[in-house]
């Protein structure tokens, strides 16, 4: 296995096909090796879900390879594999909303008990009471950096697992193999904004 993490590399424009050009050739592969391509799409930045989601599909389109989408906040509870806790990533989706979900990641793999979605911590916290899991879950990611303070006096026994808010790549390929078998064309990857653009809501 091959893989690299980027941090803040500036715009993905300058650096995202050098970089996947510089691994290929560090790992001694060509692109057209490539069986299947895999790609986050989402929840996240609108810009970069698009960007991403893109570079895929003109990478595996003129090879006339299958792509798998991956879901962002599965991929990041997979940081917390087998647990006995439920896992909730959580992703600062600004406008005082978050990116959240609920995981049971026991098996080694993640299975959603709350489906992928954008609302206010409060409603994540009433959602988590109305279920009676206070005192059972762990909570990962960057939007912990703003709402960890309401998480923990919101949920009793919240576990905050402050350093895990990298979302692997070999995370996200490991998940696509696992759903080969439902693999589409590129074209047909989507990215889940799960709300409306600014665009969408300032024009209608």
């Amino acid at each position: 296995m091959s893989e690299w993490s980027v941090g803040n590399a500036g715009r993905h424009a300058i650096w995202l096909l050098p970089a996947v050009k510089s691994h290929l050739k560090s790992a001694g592969l060509d692109i057209s090796q490539v069986d299947l391509f895999a790609v986050a799409v989402g929840p996240g930045s609108f810009t970069g879900l698009r960007i991403g989601i893109s570079t895929v599909k003109g990478l595996a389109w003129p090879l006339g390879k299958k792509a798998v989408g991956v879901s962002t906040l599965a991929a990041l509870a997979m940081n917390v594999p087998f647990s006995s806790r439920l896992v909730c990533p959580v992703l600062d989706a600004r406008k005082g909303e978050v990116y959240s979900a609920l995981y049971d990641t026991s098996q080694g793999f993640p299975c959603a008990v709350l489906e992928d979605s954008a609302m206010t911590p409060a409603a994540l916290i009433s959602e988590i009471s109305k279920r009676g899991l206070g005192g059972s879950i762990v909570f990962l990611g960057s939007g912990l950096g703003v709402y960890s303070k309401v998480i923990e006096e919101g949920v009793s026994g919240a576990v905050l697992a402050t350093g895990l808010s990298l979302v692997r790549a070999s995370v996200i390929g490991g998940l696509a193999f696992e759903r080969s078998g439902e693999a589409v064309d590129p074209a047909a990857l989507t990215p889940a904004y799960l709300r409306r653009s600014e665009a969408e809501i300032k024009f209608g």
